[in-house]
């Protein structure tokens, strides 16, 4: 049933993607702000131990060409920090991430089965640009309230996406995203404090987030002691 139920969605988002691809490109302004579409940065896993969901990709992805990718990836995208013959180390939000499972306790091998084989990662918004400022301006070039009827499609997919895949731990990558996140669902034990937060909804997912500053997680050591409570190791 969730196999089926993930059809259905992947194949409305493609639909909608198709749908925004070309009204983007019918409009040059908005085409130089945006550099395609693109959605799972990570495997598909039913059932994860983590969810990670960033705000968009970045023009460093490298499908930033203006496609939409909506296949999924044969392993997480951190994991090129790791790489041992040409290790990515400009992935800021990898090495950040990375060492903040390390301050929780895991070692490298532990880290590297997690997040590829345990672990989905993916983004509130798909459409890639160079700021998140961009994504407002690309839409609103190209119709009226554009963005504010894209931002609803958003919440929309990642609500459902969430609910098909139904993961133990969803860590939103941003203060923002956690507080949209939270209002998916009611929950209990909200807490926010020391740039960190923390909830858990009805249907029993935990959620956590953090602040950051550009790729910098602010407060690493907050967020290796909620990891440590929330997630089996």
């Amino acid at each position: 049933m969730q196999n089926e139920m993930f059809k259905d969605w992947e194949k409305n988002v493609l639909k909608g993607l198709k749908a925004q691809k070309k009204n983007i490109d019918q409009n040059e302004q908005a085409k130089n702000l945006y550099g395609g579409f693109y959605i799972w940065d990570s495997k598909f896993i039913m059932n994860p131990e983590i969810m990670f969901i960033g705000i968009n990709p970045g023009n460093g992805n490298p499908n930033n060409n203006g496609s939409i990718n909506f296949k999924p990836e044969s392993q997480m995208s951190y994991l090129e920090y790791l790489d041992t013959e040409e290790p990515n180390l400009t992935y800021t939000l990898a090495r950040e991430t990375i060492d903040v499972f390390k301050e929780s306790g895991y070692n490298q091998e532990q880290i590297i089965d997690l997040l590829n084989n345990k672990s989905v990662k993916t983004n509130f918004h798909y459409i890639i640009t160079r700021s998140e400022l961009d994504i407002k301006k690309c839409f609103n070039l190209v119709e009226q309230n554009g963005f504010n009827n894209y931002w609803v499609q958003s919440y929309k997919w990642t609500g459902d996406l969430i609910n098909i895949i139904q993961p133990k731990v969803i860590i939103c990558e941003g203060k923002g995203v956690f507080d949209v996140i939270k209002d998916y669902e009611d929950f209990t034990g909200l807490e926010w404090k020391d740039n960190c937060g923390f909830l858990k909804r009805e249907d029993g997912i935990v959620v956590l987030g953090y602040s950051r500053t550009f790729s910098n997680i602010k407060n690493k050591n907050r967020l290796a002691e909620l990891i440590k409570k929330y997630i089996e190791k």
